[in-house]
């Protein structure tokens, strides 16, 4: 269960393009430069061991992964056969095996995100390995006693651990940036949210797989005493994942009955979704945060089905006949546990564009806000009818008394980003 790299949410321009070409590129190079080099430093025994570890990789290919976070993070056993291959393996072995799960997993992604992953599991699993052999683990050895265990197993796959995840962190932090303009720290952030529990997961199953292959003496067959916990625990995410994705079709089939209301406002929930989501991402929200920002996106308009379709179609929202909308949205959703991070920020999004708005506004209500005005004035167009270039918009809303430095630098970036242009 690893997180590794997908196609990007928004297309890059050329120049973006190729410098992520050539980072993939140099990526391909380090992993393979690594893994030869640890080749001749360390060596490599093609042994029993080394085999059924392959067997392992192909294993964590055929169960397949599962992708969670809106898509944005994948779990398979990756990390596992990595950390496992440092400890019984050595470094090069490890390197092989990474550079051999990455072309495999998400075999619909585009060639080039294929040979990142190569690239980067094989970096992974060489400095992981050095990193293990550095802290004292011994590949082959088998230690006796509990503490000669902990001190000569637990504690170099805990190390190598740490660094595989930071190896993994910073690279796709990089080849994010570089594809889609968000910046590492807010990436780096994102993922330690989503990830980054998990791995400590991911070394104690490696662990007990070393332990019970070595000191316990049981060698490969430790391997089916492994397996069927790890299999029902992404049965388990795999349920998880499709109940978010059935939550996922219910909230466009609401926004379907927002834009049958409202014709004019066709696209105007999801990309108010996206800009609010991008927006809580260039912010540093925390990974929940981001995904309320973007529900509230989705459904701030949401209200606008229980008012008179004449009423709707006729005038904007700023109009103060329509000043009830958001709270009878809040209102239609209440009850809905999986959409009551959104709630504030859908009832008060409309109040944080208006000139002296309230000081206690959550960020998400501000965010859904500016998103939400930012569309209306460039896509939908003002209540007049004039559609506003990008630039006519933002600095109208700098303008305005409302306009808080900190949202509006976001909205840039987040702009930035969805024209596919580092920030």
């Amino acid at each position: 269960m690893s997180t590794e790299a997908s196609e990007p949410d928004h297309p890059a321009s050329p120049r973006v393009g190729r410098a992520t070409s050539v980072y993939v590129g140099c990526v391909a190079v380090v992993g393979i430069s690594l893994t030869a080099a640890a080749i001749r430093v360390d060596g490599l025994e093609i042994d029993a061991t080394f085999w059924v570890v392959l067997l392992l990789a192909v294993l964590a290919w055929w169960f397949g992964s599962v992708e969670v976070d809106s898509g944005r993070v994948t779990l398979s056993f990756t990390s596992i056969v990595l950390l496992a291959a440092m400890a019984l393996v050595g470094p090069a072995a490890a390197g092989i095996v990474g550079m051999l799960i990455g072309p495999m997993h998400e075999a619909r992604n585009p060639l080039t995100v294929r040979i990142f992953n190569s690239g980067m599991f094989a970096t992974m699993g060489v400095v992981g390995g050095f990193a293990y052999l550095v802290a004292g683990g011994d590949p082959g050895n088998d230690p006796v006693g509990p503490w000669q265990i902990v001190r000569e197993i637990g504690i170099p796959v805990l190390f190598a651990d740490v660094v595989q995840l930071v190896v993994n962190l910073v690279l796709l932090a990089v080849v994010v940036r570089l594809a889609a303009g968000m910046p590492m720290r807010a990436q780096v952030g994102r993922l330690l949210g989503t990830s980054g529990p998990a791995h400590l997961g991911y070394g104690i199953i490696a662990f007990i797989l070393v332990v019970l292959w070595e000191p316990a003496g049981l060698g490969s067959a430790s391997v089916f005493l492994i397996l069927p916990p790890l299999v029902v625990a992404q049965w388990a995410y795999r349920q998880y994942a499709e109940e978010v994705k059935g939550h996922e079709r219910a909230l466009h089939v609401l926004v379907a009955a927002v834009e049958a209301k409202a014709p004019h406002l066709m696209g105007h929930s999801i990309r108010v979704a996206d800009l609010s989501a991008s927006m809580a991402e260039q912010l540093g929200l925390r990974s929940q945060a981001v995904a309320d920002a973007r529900v509230a996106g989705m459904l701030h308009d949401l209200g606008l089905t229980t008012l008179p379709t004449g009423l709707v179609r006729s005038t904007g929202v700023g109009n103060s006949r329509m000043r009830t909308y958001p709270s009878r949205g809040v209102q239609l959703l209440q009850g809905l546990s999986f959409l009551s991070g959104a709630l504030d920020a859908i009832a008060h999004h409309r109040e944080a564009v208006v000139p002296g708005s309230r000081d206690d506004l959550s960020v998400a209500a501000l965010v859904v806000g500016l998103a939400d005005e930012f569309d209306l004035l460039t896509e939908v167009g003002t209540a007049d009818g004039v559609v506003l270039s990008t630039q006519e918009a933002v600095d109208l809303l700098r303008s305005t008394p409302s306009g808080r430095e900190d949202l509006l630098r976001a909205l840039d970036q987040a702009l930035s980003r969805r024209a596919g242009v580092s920030a």
